[in-house]
């Protein structure tokens, strides 16, 4: 689960992508990404591209059962676009 918008007092922003990163030191293991186009989301690998099962409530985003492992990760940068203000 993420939150997928953000509020201050005069604007409003909305996630498009997290970087990730699976293993135990952050000099050591795997960067990997998860991306918002067109109102879907996708997981960006080394060879791979594939598109998450995700469904929205509340202003958070939650991925299919599938793909929980993603979750259990820790997110390293987080890409918020800045929208129309409110």
């Amino acid at each position: 689960m993420l939150k997928t918008s953000e509020y201050s007092k005069e604007s409003k922003y909305t996630l498009f992508g997290v970087i990730i990163h699976k293993g135990k030191y952050l000099r050591q293991g795997h960067y990997f990404s998860i991306v918002k186009r067109d109102k879907k989301w996708y997981v960006c690998n080394d060879k791979s591209i594939t598109e998450l099962n995700a469904f929205s409530s509340n202003g958070y985003i939650f991925f299919d059962k599938v793909d929980l492992d993603l979750m259990n990760r820790n997110g390293y940068l987080f890409f918020y676009r800045k929208m129309n203000s409110l």
